[in-house]
């Protein structure tokens, strides 16, 4: 973010510090999403115990369960996520989109929400795909006109592969496109929290690259905010 490579990000508001949520409101000129959870962490609402496990946390095997996302009851979801965003705001932060951990509003019982959630308060929304993009224009919610996913796990990641990604978009047409990614430092990551580690690194090292930012410099692509 600080060397303009990456201008958005996405947080996860029951997981995050509040020092952590003061230094990235001092971050300048960075678009701020909240990262709806459902599956990891503990929520900052009392939610149904069904759908947390035996120490009061989210978990992505419950909300994934056969009995899981097509039942989760409305109101807990409208009001957690909504504390989740509430979260960043009470932080200074101003979040301008929405998206989700584990893509959980592909689940139609959460979309929904999010879809009200992102009217109410006029935010953009991730579209993870085709289908939801039509969605979200068909409700009046903003979203890019891609969504990249590919730039992420094992052998995916090369600047080489990010460039082809980022042509085949213009060549597509499309005005705007967002690549996800998962940029950090594996050092200090507890045990068992992810399998993504050193991935992140290699993440790292891409999108600070100069070579990439003066390749997006010599294609007339310009790193925007997630913003409406």
């Amino acid at each position: 973010m600080q060397q303009g490579v990456v201008r958005s990000t996405t947080v996860l508001a029951n997981m995050v510090t509040d020092e952590e949520l003061s230094w990235l409101a001092k971050m300048p000129d960075i678009s701020v999403g909240a990262h709806l959870n459902l599956t990891k962490g503990t929520p900052v609402t009392p939610f149904p115990r069904d759908f947390l496990d035996e120490h009061g946390g989210f978990s992505k095997k419950l909300v994934f369960s056969p009995a899981g996302g097509p039942v989760l009851p409305a109101g807990a979801v409208r009001e957690e996520l909504g504390a989740q965003i509430g979260r960043l705001e009470e932080n200074g932060l101003s979040p301008d989109h929405l998206d989700s951990h584990h893509h959980i509003h592909g689940f139609a019982s959460v979309l929904d929400v999010v879809v009200r959630l992102a009217r109410e308060r006029g935010l953009a929304v991730r579209a993870i795909s085709p289908w939801m993009s039509d969605f979200l224009a068909a409700a009046g919610v903003p979203r890019p006109d891609r969504f990249i996913d590919s730039f992420f796990g094992k052998n995916n990641i090369s600047q080489e592969r990010l460039e082809n990604m980022l042509r085949d978009a213009l060549k597509s047409g499309v005005s705007t496109a967002e690549v996800m990614c998962h940029p950090g430092y594996s050092e200090g990551l507890p045990e068992g929290h992810t399998m993504y580690r050193k991935e992140r690194e290699l993440e790292l090292e891409t999108l600070s690259s100069p070579e990439l930012m003066k390749w997006l410099k010599d294609e007339g692509i310009e790193v925007t905010r997630y913003e409406v």
